[in-house]
């Protein structure tokens, strides 16, 4: 029970500009259901009826965080997953059954931020690159978006369940956001170097895609860091 509670502690979902006050009520019951109570929100359309469709987890609404920004929003956080129904040619997106135990295991230990966009139109491509890892959850073809409450609630249900399992799950010391962000400025110095000027940033983006695909772990990630460091500083 003690490694359940502190996993579902270590969550935080989010949600980027919801319109519809109904669905933010519908989302602080889901939460409080499922035991994970920390909502942030950003730009939300808070109103009176989101607090009369919450009900009993009004209390959730009122310990939730409000931000300007999703950047601001997860910036203590260790890694943020955002999810997505559509699909990308330069964006890795991995399916939630095959992603859910990463972010239990994360969970167990540290502090994991899963984002939800807006009703119409989702995150961003700019949001999305905020995030650490994407996730879809599977659906019909032919009519694949949830409702946003809808899709708060398969993923906090799931992760509910599995959190019940997790007894003897590895949690791998993974390397945080900030860590990734000092390698990639150690990476960009050298893509300067090696490529002409207008290669450096399709370049970067392409292996930022590439290293977060693979989960660094912190050893991994030093280890590429002292490398790039030591050939930048020999030439």
């Amino acid at each position: 029970m003690e490694k359940k509670q502190s996993v579902l502690a270590n969550i935080q979902i989010v949600l980027v500009e919801p319109r519809v006050p109904e669905n933010i009520g519908l989302v602080a019951r889901v939460l409080k259901n499922t035991g994970i109570t920390n909502l942030s929100l950003v730009k939300p359309n808070l109103t009176v009826k989101a607090y009369e469709v919450a009900k009993r987890a009004r209390d959730v609404l009122e310990g939730a965080k409000t931000y300007a920004s999703l950047k601001e929003a997860v910036e203590d956080l260790y890694f943020v997953f955002g999810t997505t129904r559509r699909k990308s040619s330069d964006t890795f997106i991995f399916n939630f059954n095959g992603t859910k135990h990463l972010v239990a295991s994360l969970a167990s230990k540290k502090k994991v931020g899963i984002v939800f966009g807006r009703e119409d139109f989702g995150l961003s491509q700019k949001e999305m690159e905020v995030c650490d890892g994407i996730f879809y959850l599977a659906a019909n073809p032919d009519f694949p978006s949830y409702n946003l409450a809808s899709c708060v609630t398969i993923v906090c249900y799931e992760l509910m369940s599995l959190s019940e399992q997790l007894y003897h799950a590895p949690a791998l010391n993974l390397s945080s956001r900030q860590e990734y962000e000092t390698f990639f400025s150690y990476l960009k110095e050298y893509l300067a170097v090696q490529l002409k000027k207008n290669r450096v940033e399709p370049s970067l983006k392409t292996l930022k895609r590439l290293f977060l695909r693979t989960c660094l772990t912190k050893n991994e990630i030093a280890l590429l860091k002292s490398l790039f460091i030591r050939h930048i500083r020999s030439l």
